[in-house]
C-alpha cells in the first residue's frame, strides 16, 4: 500500500519540480529577450584556414520616432595561420517629413579563397589569398503602400597574392570596380528579420564606367522576390513573440541576375560575377564554384516550432548560372538540409546553424562534402 502511494506522490514531486524549472526557464528567456544586443563566439575549422576562431553580434534598436526596428550585423572570424575578415550590415529606418532607409554593408578580408575554372566539364580550383575591401551604400525614400525607391552605389577593391593572375584578373594583380545604381523595393512583412506573413521584392540596377574608375564596363541587373505563409500558429498565445516563435512557417525565394557588357563576358573580373552558394542562396553548395555572369535560383523552407526558443528548418533550393557568350544547358544544381534557430531577441534575431548537401556530392560518408553554416541572421 506505501509503495503504491509512492508512486503518485513520485509523479506530483516530478510534476512541481519540472513546473518550477519551466518557470525559471521562462523568466531567464523573457529577461534575455529584452537585450537589445545579442552576440555568439563560435569555433570553426577548415582545412585551407587550419582552426578559426569567429564572433557575431546583432544589434536591434529603434530610431527616433521610428516604429519599424533597425539593425546592424556583426561578423568576424580570425584564424591560426594569421588571417581574418570583418564585416558589418546594417539597416537603419528614418522618421520625419520624408520617411527614409539606409542599408549599408561594409567588409574587409585577409582571407583564403579558391577560384575555380571549368575546362571540357572539370573543375579545377585554384587556392589563394586575398585582401578585399567592399562598401555598398543604399538610401531609399519610404512611399506609401510599402515601396521604397532610390540611388546606390557598390565598390570593390581586391589585391591578391598568386603568383599567376592570367587567369582572374587578365595580367593584373588587383581588380577596381566602382559602380552608381538605382533600386526599387517593396516590403510587406510582418518582420524583417523572421517573418511569418507577407512579401519582399526588389528590382536593382548598377553601372560599372571605367571612366568613372571601374576596370570593365558593366551593367548589373537584380529581381528578388521573397514570400512567407504561416501554415499554422497558436490559437492563444502569450504575446507575439509567443505567436511569432511557435509558428509553422513556409517561405520561398526567387532570385534573378545577369551582369552584362558590350565586352567580352570572359574578360570580366570574376568579383562582379554572381554565384551560387555560400550561406544564403542554395546552401549546400561550395562558395565561388559556380560562378558566371547570369543566374537564377529558387529556394524554400519550412520552419517549425520545436521547443521554447528552439525551432528547426527543412530547406532545398534549385539554380545555375550561365555565360551569355557561351550558352550552354547544364543540369541544374541543388541544396538542401535542416537546421536550428535559436531566438535571442524579441526582434525575432536567430542565431543560425545548418547542414546541407548537394546534388553533385554523392558520397554521404565523406564529411567534407557537407556544409556547415553558423551566423546570427537568416538565409532569406
Amino acid at each position: 500500500m506505501r509503495t503504491r502511494l509512492h508512486i503518485p506522490l513520485l509523479i506530483f514531486a516530478l510534476s512541481a519540480t519540472s513546473v518550477f524549472a519551466q518557470d525559471k526557464w521562462n523568466n531567464f528567456v523573457d529577461k534575455v529577450m529584452q537585450w537589445p544586443v545579442i552576440g555568439v563566439v563560435y569555433p570553426t575549422y577548415a582545412p585551407e584556414t587550419n582552426w578559426s576562431f569567429g564572433a557575431g553580434m546583432q544589434a536591434c534598436f529603434n530610431m527616433p520616432q521610428e516604429s519599424t526596428p533597425s539593425n546592424i550585423k556583426f561578423s568576424g572570424c580570425y584564424t591560426l595561420n594569421h588571417q581574418w575578415q570583418l564585416y558589418t550590415t546594417g539597416t537603419l529606418y528614418m522618421a520625419g517629413k520624408v520617411p527614409w532607409m539606409l542599408y549599408f554593408g561594409l567588409r574587409y578580408r585577409d582571407y583564403p579563397d579558391i577560384y575555380f575554372d571549368w575546362i571540357d566539364n572539370q573543375c579545377y580550383g585554384t587556392a589563394y589569398a586575398s585582401k578585399r575591401g567592399d562598401i555598398t551604400l543604399q538610401p531609399l525614400i519610404r512611399l506609401p503602400n510599402n515601396w521604397a525607391v532610390g540611388p546606390m552605389a557598390d565598390f570593390i577593391l581586391e589585391r591578391t597574392n598568386l603568383s599567376s593572375v592570367d587567369n582572374l584578373y587578365q595580367g593584373k594583380d588587383r581588380v577596381l570596380m566602382w559602380s552608381w545604381g538605382l533600386a526599387a523595393q517593396y516590403d510587406s512583412r510582418d518582420y524583417t528579420q523572421y517573418a511569418t506573413q507577407g512579401m519582399a521584392f526588389t528590382l536593382s540596377g548598377l553601372y560599372y564606367e571605367p571612366k568613372l574608375g571601374a576596370d570593365y564596363r558593366a551593367w548589373d541587373i537584380e529581381a528578388d522576390f521573397r514570400h512567407y505563409v504561416t501554415l499554422w500558429q497558436p490559437k492563444a498565445p502569450k504575446n507575439e513573440f509567443d505567436r511569432v516563435n511557435r509558428s509553422l512557417i513556409f517561405a520561398y525565394q526567387v532570385h534573378a541576375e545577369a551582369v552584362l557588357s558590350n565586352q567580352p563576358i570572359d574578360n570580366m573580373p570574376f568579383q562582379i560575377k554572381p554565384m551560387l552558394g555560400g550561406d544564403e542562396l542554395l546552401r549546400g553548395i561550395f562558395s565561388n564554384m559556380y560562378r558566371d555572369n547570369a543566374l537564377w535560383a529558387v529556394q524554400t523552407e519550412l520552419r517549425f516550432p520545436i521547443y521554447s526558443i528552439l525551432r528547426g528548418t527543412v530547406f532545398a533550393g534549385i539554380g545555375d548560372v550561365y555565360n551569355t557568350d557561351h550558352w550552354q544547358w547544364t543540369v541544374p544544381k541543388i541544396g538542401y538540409g535542416l537546421g536550428l534557430r535559436v531566438a535571442i531577441n524579441r526582434a525575432h534575431v536567430n542565431a543560425r546553424i545548418d547542414i546541407a548537401r548537394n546534388n553533385i556530392d554523392k558520397d554521404w560518408s565523406d564529411w567534407d562534402t557537407y556544409s556547415v553554416y553558423l551566423t546570427v541572421s537568416e538565409a532569406f
